[in-house]
């Protein structure tokens, strides 16, 4: 599919893109190409694509033999998706991705692979990470290159958060390719990225449930020392942050971004008494 495709499938459909819903269609049949590598799909695989839009990287899946549930909110992509793969291998859900995806009912190893639409970008991760019974054993998408970095900041990058915590807990992000704007028809403004996520096996998870009270606690300041961060979100005296800090090995003049996976559950052990899930 090319840009001329886009324009004239969507004249048909009477759609407009929308840039506010991230409708950038991918073009660029290398990059296409890229994620059905990175993906490693085998025959009837169940894949979870997130916003298809018009198609262009599901035809690449079923293609490489995927058993395919894609959910895309556009009622008129919907329909065009549906009449367009009749007969494959592809179940369209007609639903909000954030909202829809604590309910899909998969089997215990099941794949993630979407062009998705910025917007959402940080929600679907989150929910597949930690609203899913069972997390996915691997996913790949394209995604805001900003944000790809984010989620694969180091311990001491002003870019790491919340969520490269929770990657962190529970598999492995890294870099497929860079891709630029002019991959899209219409072009987005900013770059873009594949990245690929390996979950860790079940028995070196770590629980993000018990962990992110106290995660969310650490980054509730982002720019204060980790010690008061902890104090002021945990309401906790000092000395009790600065007596578990030590005990975890951690500098108590470190911010939350300069923390470890390692340090975090190791602080977690600390103040199980005092931080809880909620």
């Amino acid at each position: 599919m090319n840009t001329n495709d886009v324009k004239s499938t969507l004249g048909r459909l009477g759609i407009k893109p929308n840039k506010l819903k991230g409708q950038n269609f991918l073009i660029d049949d290398s990059v296409l190409e890229k994620i059905i590598t990175a993906a490693e799909i085998s025959e009837n695989e169940k894949v979870v694509e997130i916003g298809p839009g018009l198609g262009a990287l599901t035809s690449r899946l079923l293609t490489a033999g995927a058993d395919i549930v894609a959910i895309e909110q556009e009622r008129a992509f919907v329909e065009y998706l549906r009449d367009h793969f009749s007969g494959q291998n592809l179940d369209v859900i007609c639903d909000n991705a954030v909202l829809k995806i604590p309910d899909l009912r998969l089997p215990e190893n099941y794949k993630v692979v979407a062009n998705l639409p910025y917007a959402i970008t940080s929600p679907v991760i989150n929910s597949f990470l930690t609203k899913m019974p069972n997390v996915p054993e691997l996913m790949v998408l394209l995604i805001q290159l900003e944000v790809a970095e984010r989620l694969m900041a180091p311990p001491g990058s002003a870019d790491r958060g919340i969520l490269t915590v929770v990657v962190e807990a529970i598999g492995q992000m890294s870099l497929v390719t860079k891709v630029p704007n002019t991959a899209f028809s219409p072009p987005p403004k900013v770059e873009s990225a594949v990245i690929r996520f390996d979950a860790k096996p079940s028995a070196e998870r770590i629980d993000v449930t018990t962990l992110m009270p106290l995660v969310k606690a650490g980054f509730s300041k982002k720019r204060a020392k980790v010690i008061n961060s902890l104090t002021m979100a945990l309401r906790l005296p000092k000395d009790v942050i600065a007596s578990a800090c030590k005990k975890a090995g951690i500098d108590v003049n470190h911010r939350a971004e300069d923390l470890t996976i390692d340090n975090w559950t190791q602080l977690q052990q600390e103040l199980s008494a005092h931080v809880t899930a909620k």
